[in-house]
C-alpha cells in the first residue's frame, strides 16, 4: 500500500476509518498506534516512499486492511 499526501491528511483518512491512537516519530517513518483496547495494530508510514504497512496480529488487520485499501483508493 501507498499514500502519497501529507501526514494530517493519512491522520483524517485513517481517523474517518475509526482508528483511533496516537502517533509517533520513529526516525524514517511514522507509527500509528491504534488504541482500541483489543490489538496490537500499528500502522507504518515512510513519508520518503509513501510506504504504508499495516502490521500486528493477522486476525485482527482482516477487518482494518481492506477498509484502508479501499480509502486509499478512493484518493487516487
Amino acid at each position: 500500500m501507498t499514500f502519497n499526501g501529507t501526514l494530517e491528511e493519512l491522520q483524517a483518512m485513517v481517523e474517518g476509518l475509526g482508528c483511533l491512537g496516537h502517533w509517533v516519530h520513529e526516525g524514517a517513518f511514522e507509527m500509528l498506534v491504534i488504541e482500541d483496547g483489543e490489538s496490537n495494530l500499528r500502522l507504518n508510514w515512510w513519508p520518503g516512499t509513501g510506504a504504508l504497512l499495516l502490521v500486528g496480529d493477522p486476525a485482527q488487520r482482516r477487518e482494518l486492511e481492506p477498509r484502508l485499501k479501499e480509502a486509499l483508493a478512493g484518493r487516487s
